[in-house]
């Protein structure tokens, strides 16, 4: 389960010497990519029913560019009705750097995640 480090540069066109600009990703070894597809299967064939119609992260056969299509197209159909449209637009840039993941996994376990598999995204 050895992994390695790597700083990945978040927005090219930003500041190169600002940290906030880098996170950081693990290239791990075959085993470990074995693991992550082998839980991410269990994850998939468990909560599928409890995902929203509506979610288009970490749902298999959706991304955000069908996300920005949806947004645009409801954006379109409002203009061309007459009406005016209000948008409230959020950055979550920086969200993924700054989750509690032992807050996560507390509540993983609470929910009634697989105790063992808690344990290994904690490790």
């Amino acid at each position: 389960m050895d992994s390695v480090i790597l700083p990945v540069v978040k927005n090219k066109g930003g500041d190169l010497t600002d940290i906030d600009n880098y996170r950081a990703i693990a290239v791990s070894n075959a085993e470990t990519k074995i693991l992550e597809t082998v839980i991410l299967t269990r994850f998939n064939e468990v909560d599928n029913c409890d995902r929203s119609m509506y979610q288009f992260g970490f749902k298999k056969g959706h991304s955000t560019g069908l996300c920005t299509s949806v947004v645009k197209q409801t954006v379109d159909y409002y203009l061309k009705h007459g009406s005016h449209v209000f948008v409230c637009i959020l950055d979550f840039s920086k969200a993924f750097d700054r989750v509690n993941y032992w807050k996560l996994f507390s509540q993983m376990i609470e929910e009634g995640s697989d105790v063992c598999v808690v344990r290994l995204l904690a490790y």
